[in-house]
């Protein structure tokens, strides 16, 4: 039997690692799914991408090929890579983060009669799809005040949940590290994408070395995005920060050392190690956590963990923002001035930068955000673990657990009992 295509479109880390992978995982779980398609990826253009989902998605069981940004610019406007990838007319096509159009003009360049499912927080282009999944009732009546018909709209919960797994228990974590029962562990995620990693790095790495010294009991740690190399650690630390108002602190990046990763020694000789594997591996032996902005914020909560989420706008012209005005950065000499202007005014439209406390409309996550010095991030780390507030958001954070799986709500509208599984 000739197989359908299953063509998911994604956009971001975030999107890529906790909307389409457990989708993909799930319809690869099923053995008639498994048999009856085979799943592509098209990563499309984004300004918030990091540039290396189409690596990490290549590591994922189940898919056949992921066609990168620039493939598919070409495959849209020219018809390029049509016959190399051999595209079906019947299937289905998912949208999972990102602009909805992607998948309706593909579908035309190809001449298919695709079956299109989203999930998305976006509106636009909803006619074309035939049911389009939403987090939560608050985007369903976006969407609904949109003009999309009610009927098409299913809330299933946060997507972001069937993401989660548990590799190590916290025993199997801490020991790993050499911890001691009373030392605190506290790691710090300076992002996935180029420039927060470029800029924060160096920052974190200060913040880490002011608070190991006032804090005996912290043992502090980065954890590394499987969607950033070790040469954009490298690109950083040589760097050095410079981000206006911020200290930072470089050091040399070591080879990996068994079990932990790398290590970055700074110029004073101590070492802060940069942990592989993510939140799976390290997230149960965690006690604390500083984050930028993003889908990490929503894992951390599902995890339990309390954290701060630092959004520095000491820069604001490099900060993505949706719409024309994020390609205002490609216009030379007077783009970086006007896209400061916009950005500033774009992000006084939340009042939040946190997911977790966007969705709550509270502070779960205590947020730093805005223009900060380097010690403002140490002291709010310090205040917390000394006052007792991290008990606290950890309580909050009892409320972040779906009541089904949002996977399973998904899976059931399009392949469960009322449609022919091989039709």
């Amino acid at each position: 039997m000739k197989k359908e295509d299953l063509l998911f479109f994604s956009n971001g880390p975030g999107e890529v690692s906790t909307w389409v992978l457990p989708v993909l995982e799930e319809v690869t779980s099923r053995n008639e799914l498994r048999d009856r398609y085979r799943a592509l990826l098209i990563v499309h253009p984004c300004q918030f991408s990091s540039g290396t989902e189409h690596l990490v998605a290549r590591g994922f069981e189940g898919i056949e090929a992921v066609i990168r940004p620039s493939e598919y610019l070409k495959l849209l406007t020219t018809g390029m890579g049509r016959k190399k990838y051999g595209f079906k007319r019947e299937g289905i096509m998912f949208s999972l983060g990102g602009d909805l159009m992607h998948p309706v003009l593909l579908r035309r360049r190809i001449r298919g009669k695709h079956r299109l499912y989203a999930y998305t927080n976006n509106t636009g282009w909803e006619r074309f799809y035939e049911k389009i999944f939403v987090r939560s009732g608050y985007v369903k009546e976006k969407l609904r005040r949109h003009g999309c018909p009610e009927e098409k709209l299913i809330v299933t919960g946060d997507l972001v949940y069937n993401s989660m797994k548990s590799l190590r228990r916290r025993d199997e974590a801490r020991r790993a590290l050499n911890l001691k029962s009373n030392d605190l562990m506290v790691v710090f995620l300076p992002g996935s994408r180029d420039f927060e990693v470029k800029y924060m790095l160096p920052v974190f790495l200060k913040v880490i070395d002011d608070m190991t010294e006032r804090r005996k009991d912290v043992r502090a740690f980065v954890l590394k995005s499987p969607f950033v190399g070790s040469e954009l650690l490298e690109k950083a630390l040589s760097l050095g920060g410079k981000i206006r108002e911020m200290e930072s602190l470089t050091g040399a990046l070591s080879d990996p050392v068994e079990g932990k990763g790398s290590f970055i020694e700074l110029r004073n000789g101590k070492r802060v190690y940069v942990l592989e594997g993510g939140l799976e591996f390290w997230g149960e032996g965690v006690d604390f956590s500083v984050t930028l902005p993003g889908t990490n914020t929503v894992q951390l909560a599902y995890r339990g963990i309390p954290s701060l989420v630092v959004s520095p706008m000491n820069k604001p012209e490099v900060i993505p923002i949706e719409g024309v005005f994020g390609l205002l950065k490609w216009i030379p000499l007077v783009g970086k001035p006007v896209l400061k202007k916009a950005v500033l005014r774009y992000i006084q439209k939340f009042r939040f930068a946190a997911l977790p406390n966007i969705y709550e409309n509270e502070e779960v996550f205590p947020e730093l955000f805005g223009v900060i010095q380097t010690d403002d991030i140490t002291r709010k780390i310090i205040e917390i673990l000394e006052s007792g507030m991290a008990q606290s958001i950890r309580q909050k954070l009892a409320r972040f657990k779906p009541d089904k799986s949002p996977v399973s709500i998904i899976m059931n509208e399009v392949w469960g009992k009322n449609r022919e599984v091989c039709s």
